[in-house]
């Protein structure tokens, strides 16, 4: 029986690695004192639309319980983050630093790095405004992907105030502005030189535009930018950046980011600093994030946050792609025959034992191990008042 579209099935050693990765990226939030948090699968179809975007509620799975209740499944973890805490967690003190390791569904067509079901891990911090929280969040993606093993990721950030800058430099506002800066998020050079002609937009400040749209850099993007960003909010936003870059320097990570002034991620939804890493092997990103300071106001609760997310089947595949011959290949440590006490021995030092219920003797016992790559077995065999015990290093016999 073939299973639906956009899913798949976990066996053992395939779930076994995904598990140690999601644990390597809770290790880390705990190293950054975040607060792991877990939301029901499913949610009032209300709640969720009014923190979801337009296409992301395209993307909902929705359905109705027998009383006519409009439900659907989450597609992604934030939106319920808001609401447990503008509903359960609004006397806290703030900011809260609260993580999530969870899956989350979305109706699109199934490829490469994108299914129907699958794993965000991510951390939200509410209650913080500054640059120092946008700071915490690029840093901790850095040090997650490192963890599990992609110390060679890169990482875009951006501000959504630069970009309103830099156009209303250019002479764009209102609609205009709008249509402008969703060519830009898709870097089409084509159609921004066809808006040029068709909105009458001259001058040197738009060939900036189009410049920045294909640029990703440093300090000469700033450079650039910011004699055309005719706004405090934007030249305020284009100080934010410098800073991150020059704590970036302090961490020993800043030549792993880029200025990329055309990535804009959900304009509905980040209201400033955003950013995403990517490698070099895929076509897509791995995790993401940014600063959506009008979300929880959405809930009656006005708190500023900033927050990532990252894909773990994404990590997986990359990981895949690299690291084959170093994915655990031992599901278990000891092999046990004979004793229930000798089993619970091994078990209590944290090892993975499996028991023998076969009651295999020794030569089938030492093939087995052999054939399951099991690196001890230990075989216990009762006489009259005799315990004999093998032990077998690397599966090959040690007597």
């Amino acid at each position: 029986m073939r299973l639906p579209s956009g899913v798949r099935d976990w066996l053992p050693q395939e779930f076994a690695y995904k598990r140690e990765i999601e644990e390597t990226i809770r290790g880390v939030f705990r190293s950054w004192s975040y607060s792991e948090v877990l939301t029901p699968t499913f949610e009032s179809y209300e709640s969720l639309e009014r923190g979801l975007g337009e296409k992301l509620m395209q993307q909902t799975f929705r359905f109705s319980d027998p009383h006519g209740t409009s439900l659907a499944l989450r597609t992604e973890m934030t939106t319920p983050i808001a609401r447990v805490v503008s509903a359960r967690l609004r006397n806290a003190s703030l900011p809260l630093r609260l993580s999530y390791v969870a899956p989350a569904f979305r109706y699109e067509e199934p490829q490469l790095g994108r299914m129907r079901e699958f794993t965000q891990a991510g951390a939200e911090l509410i209650g913080s405004g500054g640059v120092s929280a946008d700071a915490e969040t690029l840093f901790m993606a850095i040090e997650a992907l490192d963890a599990v093993g992609l110390s060679d990721a890169r990482f875009d950030i951006n501000d959504a105030a630069i970009v309103d800058g830099v156009l209303e430099g250019a002479g764009l506002s209102g609609d205009d502005a709008t249509a402008c800066k969703h060519l830009i998020a898709e870097r089409n050079l084509v159609a921004l030189r066809a808006f040029e002609e068709t909105h009458a937009v001259i001058g040197k400040h738009f060939e900036t535009v189009k410049r920045l749209t294909m640029m990703r850099g440093r300090e000469e993007v700033v450079a650039i930018a910011r004699p055309i960003c005719k706004t405090a909010a934007s030249q305020a936003a284009l100080d934010r950046l410098e800073e991150i870059l020059k704590r970036a320097e302090a961490l020993g990570c800043r030549h792993r980011i880029n200025l990329d002034f055309a990535l804009l991620r959900d304009m509905q939804y980040y209201t400033g600093f955003v950013f995403e890493g990517y490698i070099a092997d895929l076509g897509f990103s791995l995790c993401g994030g940014g600063r959506y300071d009008a979300l929880l106001p959405r809930f009656g609760f006005d708190a500023a946050a900033v927050g990532w997310m990252v894909g773990v089947e994404r990590i997986l595949l990359a990981l895949e792609r690299r690291r084959e011959d170093e994915r655990p290949r031992n599901e278990v440590d000891v092999l046990v025959s004979g004793s229930d006490v000798v089993a619970a021995r091994e078990r209590a030092k944290g090892l993975r034992v499996r028991y023998d219920v076969r009651h295999l003797d020794r030569d089938e016992l030492l093939a087995y191990a052999t054939h399951k790559q099991i690196p001890r077995v230990i075989r216990v065999e009762y006489g009259s008042a005799e315990e004999i015990a093998l032990e077998v290093g690397e599966a090959e016999e040690d007597t």
